[in-house]
């Protein structure tokens, strides 16, 4: 079956969430919310009545054009308590048993407290540690405000994606996770939503409108759309809790390793005296199976249930069918080292021979590749195995066999 494509875009989010949003009975619009998830803010999109997130200033604008004026939009979470200045109220502790009767007069949204009058003496409580009741009814010749969708944008929800690169014999897994956060202090319940794959200093415009939108959760493949890298969350409800991070999965993948190189590099003079080390490094080659996420991918070796951490690797293209050449850890089976064996002239040009000295430690043969940089342009390069790579650079590469040590001497002439 033929995959949908998941565009990022605002206006046909807007078209695919709305009707679902009308469909609701009121308790539902304040139960989820739809939103494009981004690594540093979120686009979201819910009932204007009770936000579940602060907006960030000048964000929020209505999904129609005419409206009532929107009030709170700042302190949302405290409405009711705002709603109910001026009338007489119960406030009840959350954790003791402790309770007050009075008039509420006043809330101070910065320092989280309110002021309540008690027998004519003005009494400050903290706002987060009592729960409001209310004792009078409402106006109920008062106009009630209508609900509308509005969106706006939020640093209260944000994703971090876990990448990973797990190394077992000649495969190689891909994994992938997304890391939500909620930085607010109200639960968040998210549904038909996309997970956004950008990093960006300013709030952006979302793409125009297209024909479709398909969030479906049958979708389970990671999208490139208008250069834009985005994954739907899926139909099901997702619940975080306040201030907590959940982790749910991204497509993985698996590839056979296609080459294991010992990669070696090492800067060389006209006067270098006695040997130069190598230090060798282990580089796999693989190819991608699937897209997935670009940027930094942890490396781990498994051994039985057991994952040994090695070096980071960036991945600055994941796509399908991509080549991928990773250095992961330095090489404990391949040792060597450069002697310079004669030179005509320290200063150039000069007509230099050199010998490369490699040792196999492991009981397997093993591929090794060793990069020469040299201090001048590169004029003449005889030897077995030595290719000239560009002006200054040869490279020195072979296969050597188990437990066995291998010597190549090579002539090159350098120039200004």
């Amino acid at each position: 079956m033929k995959k949908q494509s998941t565009y990022l875009s605002l206006g046909l989010l807007l078209s695919a969430i709305t009707p679902a949003l009308n469909a609701a009975p009121p308790t539902a619009l304040a139960s989820s919310i739809h939103a494009v998830i981004g690594l540093d803010s979120s686009q979201v999109v819910e009932d204007s009545q009770q936000l579940s997130l602060t907006p960030t200033p000048s964000t929020l604008f209505p999904l129609q054009e005419n409206f009532a004026p929107i009030t709170h939009l700042e302190n949302h979470f405290d409405k009711n308590w705002f709603d109910e200045i001026g009338r007489k109220v119960t406030v009840e502790h959350k954790h003791r048993k402790l309770n007050y009767t009075g008039l509420l007069t006043k809330i101070e949204p910065n320092n989280r407290s309110f002021l309540l009058m008690i027998n004519d003496r003005p009494t400050t409580l903290p706002l987060d540690d009592f729960y409001l009741i209310p004792l009078e009814k409402a106006d109920i010749n008062k106009t009630l405000k209508p609900a509308y969708q509005v969106t706006y944008q939020t640093d209260q929800l944000a994703w971090t994606p876990q990448l990973s690169l797990i190394f077992e014999n000649d495969q190689v897994s891909v994994s992938q996770q997304a890391l939500l956060h909620n930085h607010s202090s109200s639960t968040i319940k998210i549904q038909d939503s996309l997970l956004h794959y950008a990093r960006n200093a300013t709030p952006r415009l979302f793409k125009a409108e297209r024909s479709t939108l398909a969030m479906s959760a049958d979708q389970s493949s990671i999208d490139y759309q208008d250069n834009e890298i985005s994954y739907p969350i899926g139909h099901d409800t997702l619940t975080i809790a306040p201030y907590s991070n959940t982790l749910i999965p991204l497509p993985s993948s698996a590839s056979k390793i296609s080459k294991l190189t010992h990669t070696a590099q090492v800067y060389t003079q006209s006067n270098h005296a006695g040997e130069a080390d190598l230090n060798f490094y282990a580089n796999l080659r693989f190819v991608l199976q699937d897209d997935g996420l670009p940027g930094t991918y942890k490396t781990f070796w498994k051994r039985e249930n057991l994952l040994i951490p090695g070096n980071t690797a960036q991945l600055n293209t994941v796509r399908k069918d991509h080549t991928v050449n990773i250095t992961t850890n330095k090489s404990q089976d391949i040792t060597g080292y450069l002697t310079l064996v004669s030179v005509s002239s320290q200063k150039l040009p000069s007509t230099q021979v050199w010998r490369a000295t490699i040792e196999n430690h492991a009981d397997k043969a093993q591929n090794y590749a060793i990069t020469q940089n040299t201090n001048g342009i590169i004029e003449v390069l005889e030897g077995n195995g030595v290719t000239k790579t560009n002006a200054n650079s040869l490279l020195i590469e072979g296969k050597i066999e188990a437990h066995s040590k291998q010597t190549i001497t090579y002539k090159v002439a350098l120039k200004n």
